[in-house]
């Protein structure tokens, strides 16, 4: 991959916590120069930003020696993704740095697989809920997605599989799905999300305005539903 000269890029993968291998890094020209892990130990640590300033601050930068910030946008935990995307925007915003968007998908494909591997065609299921899951399709010879990510039920998740070589998962499919998934013989690799993954993921990222960056949701979130529930309209409308 050819990078412009002299690129500093902060990259910022959090979406999942709960996936290995979720982290921040900061490279330049697509050397990494530093790299930190987030380890949570409760659902509410805060481990995002205090990593951000740990790899600034191993480099002596600051937000406004960023040229680009790469942020996975989901889909993930809700509050896990928007705080990502908000941490990530605030920083563009600060620092005057291009914001580049990546769909999670595309970094579990990078994270997972060997440059041998990601020539095989790849299904990656990510947000499974009830008899739904969130799945993206990549070709091979190193193509981007070939079907744009959507939630799928098990029937159409098992057509699918007798076209694929790879399933990317979680582990935490729903039952149909472990079913179709057994019954196509389809190679089965575990989901990893990391910052490298990202940072190799740069060629697919989309060039937004921080202002305008938003996570990619499968469904309406939780909080939304249980307000609409309460109040009989989701929050915002009038």
């Amino acid at each position: 991959m050819i990078y412009p000269r002299r690129v500093l890029t902060l990259a910022i993968e959090a979406t999942n916590p709960n996936i290995p291998t979720p982290g921040v890094l900061l490279a330049r020209d697509g050397r990494v120069l530093a790299e930190k892990a987030l380890v949570s130990q409760g659902r509410h640590d805060d481990l995002l930003l205090p990593a951000i300033s740990d790899v600034l601050g191993e480099c002596g930068a600051t937000p406004r020696d960023l040229d680009d910030i790469l942020v996975s946008i989901g889909p993930g935990g809700f509050t896990a993704t928007r705080l990502a995307c908000v941490a990530a925007a605030m920083l563009a915003e600060v620092g005057g740095a291009r914001m580049l968007a990546v769909p999670t998908a595309v970094v579990g494909w990078r994270s997972s697989l060997t440059d041998k591997e990601e020539a095989r065609s790849v299904v990656v299921a990510l947000a499974s809920k009830g008899e739904q899951s969130f799945i993206t399709c990549f070709g091979g010879d190193n193509a981007h997605a070939r079907q744009l990510g959507r939630s799928i039920g098990a029937d159409a998740f098992r057509a699918m599989l007798t076209h694929h070589d790879v399933l990317l998962d979680d582990g935490r499919l729903p039952d149909s799905f472990e079913t179709a998934a057994t019954e196509s013989g389809v190679t089965r690799a575990a989901l990893r999300l990391s910052a490298s993954g990202l940072l190799a993921s740069r060629e697919f990222a989309s060039l937004v305005d921080a202002g305008d960056l938003r996570p990619i949701y499968p469904r309406e979130p939780d909080a939304v539903t249980q307000w609409r529930a309460r109040h009989g309209r989701a929050p915002g409308d009038s």
